[in-house]
């Protein structure tokens, strides 16, 4: 079935009525974030904001990921042995933290989060072009999901470009400081997203099938 380009904004915008409550996972790295920030800014005085920035920044990415870190092995574990999954899940939540451990620059703690949607996209890019969309169930194991998981592949792709963008688009504009209230909050801008585009390839995926 055809649909106008204003016919599937107004699908995609209807998709963000009625969401579902919110896990704990989303907001509560940013509140400690925006809790740790302020709190050290005046331990540590006006001279390092940059250090409390960057230290405020370690400590919620160390809950985000340790939130995340049963899942992301789940998902690494239908591509990979479970000693490589190990491996691979360590290697992606520590080498950050550890850049992070040394870095009292802002700009560094801003620019982690692009390379993130650049290392997702990458894997999703790579799936595209290699016609498989293994990373993709992983995400959607469900049987239902099966058939969608080829656009939901392609989606993903432009899910993570387009927050890479918006990223840094909020890099220039923005203050530091301003930033660290965008970066709490895009979680949940994110999941409301994703999950609107979900719906969206489901809709679209049914309506070709009509």
């Amino acid at each position: 079935m055809y649909r106008s380009p204003l016919d599937l904004l107004r699908l995609f915008l209807s998709l963000f009525q009625d969401l579902p409550p919110l896990s704990r996972s989303l907001y509560l790295p940013g509140a400690v974030l925006l809790i740790g920030y302020p709190v050290l800014s005046v331990l540590l005085g006006p001279d390092h904001n940059g250090q409390a920035f960057a230290t405020a920044f370690l400590a919620a990415l160390a809950v985000k990921i340790g939130m995340g870190f049963e899942g992301m092995v789940k998902r690494m574990l239908t591509r990979y042995s479970p000693t490589q999954a190990v491996v691979f899940a360590l290697l992606f939540a520590g080498l950050p933290l550890a850049v992070l451990a040394l870095a009292d620059d802002p700009l560094w703690c801003q620019r982690m989060q692009s390379l993130f949607y650049v290392v997702i996209a990458g894997v999703f890019l790579q799936d595209v072009l290699n016609g498989r969309t293994a990373t993709a169930a992983s995400f959607w194991p469900h049987e239902e999901m099966r058939a969608h998981l080829p656009n939901l592949t392609k989606m993903m792709v432009v899910y993570n470009f387009t927050f890479l963008m918006l990223n840094e688009t909020m890099i220039r504009l923005v203050e530091p400081s301003q930033w660290l209230l965008f970066w709490a909050v895009l979680p949940v801008i994110g999941h409301m997203v994703l999950r609107a585009m979900v719906l969206t390839v489901i809709n679209l995926d049914a309506g070709h099938e009509a």
